[in-house]
């Protein structure tokens, strides 16, 4: 299977539910750079306009889409999210630009505690991380909280977990080189900072919960 075709199942996967089948051998993507070059084409496929990046501390990054930010209170089918894992998360707000030539890093306008919720469109989940990146870094959704103004929070927990400490500093970092990279942000766009050192799969139905010191607890209802 050629990248276009790769691409083009993913996109159909995305639009109707229907998971991909393993990769042969012979179509096995075997680089970051054909991963993102496959993603780019879902996107084009889907003509989906991200509003943003999302980058996990695993290493993913992907396109943060509009339609996959949802605030909490309102549940979720667990069916939407297959293969899902649960993760800590923060929205950051730009109140300005990121540009190519910058160097510095931007101003932040509000910070979302979130919980990310990812998926997978190939049957059996990712074989390993450039599938993982080539279906939009395993985007689902992205569930926020009440926006505060910018402060880093120093730790977090999922569920019952005790608290444990994040470099939310480092990952922000990250998200802004990925960004200027991409030739850049405007204002008003988003950063999704995902920290799934502990992420916990989505196994049942039920109440999952990101708690963040300082900003708060974001909560979904997964039937």
């Amino acid at each position: 299977m050629m990248m276009g075709s790769i691409a083009s199942a993913l996109a159909e996967a995305w639009e109707s539910g229907q998971p991909v089948a393993p990769l042969s051998a012979e179509a096995a993507l075997t680089s970051l750079d054909a991963a993102e070059n496959v993603a780019g084409a879902v996107l084009e496929k889907l003509a989906l306009a991200p509003c943003g990046i999302r980058v996990t501390e695993a290493g993913l990054v992907g396109a943060m889409l509009p339609g996959r930010i949802m605030a909490q209170g309102h549940p979720l089918p667990l069916a939407v999210l297959p293969h899902g894992r649960a993760a800590p998360a923060l929205l950051v707000v730009l109140a300005e630009a990121i540009a190519e030539s910058d160097t510095g890093l931007p101003a932040l306008a509000q910070l979302h505690p979130a919980l990310d919720l990812s998926a997978s469109r190939w049957r059996d989940g990712p074989a390993n991380m450039f599938e993982a990146a080539a279906d939009l870094a395993g985007l689902g959704q992205v569930v926020i909280g009440k926006g505060k103004a910018p402060s880093w929070p120093k730790s977090c927990a999922l569920g019952a977990e005790r608290a444990h400490r994040v470099d939310v500093a480092a990952l922000f970092a990250t998200a802004v080189r990925v960004a200027r990279e991409a030739g850049g942000l405007p204002l008003g766009a988003v950063l999704v900072l995902v920290f799934d050192s502990t992420a916990q799969a989505l196994a049942a139905p039920g109440p999952v919960t990101a708690r963040w010191t300082g900003l708060g607890a974001v909560s979904a209802e997964l039937r």
